[in-house]
């Protein structure tokens, strides 16, 4: 069995379907191409919001993944202040890595 990885990706308002499934399908190819299970993608459709990003921390932890994939860094959040406390909690409380896409091409 592939070990498991999760998404995390934003929906904001103004974002087409297309927009959000050509990023979940981005997430899907990802996790194929490097030997993954994509369990599950959470989707934070409120900005500002961390609903999702909870959420997840909580599936991780209980998943016991190693790893959680973003198509950026922006989909943490838009300042890098703010990304790097996320990817700090995140990493704190799973033990997981994040992998953004942007930086894998």
């Amino acid at each position: 069995m592939n070990p498991l990885i999760f998404g995390y990706m934003r929906v904001p308002d103004g974002m087409s379907d297309e927009e959000a499934k050509k990023k979940r399908d981005d997430l899907n190819s990802y996790a194929a191409r490097n030997g993954y299970q994509l369990a599950a993608v959470f989707h934070e459709y409120v900005m500002g919001a961390q609903a999702a990003f909870t959420e997840l921390i909580e599936a991780v932890k209980h998943a016991e993944a190693k790893h959680v994939v973003v198509t950026s860094y922006r989909e943490l959040a838009l300042g890098k202040p703010l990304q790097d406390a996320m990817l700090a909690h995140l990493s704190w409380v799973t033990g997981a890595e994040v992998i953004s896409l942007d930086e894998c091409a």
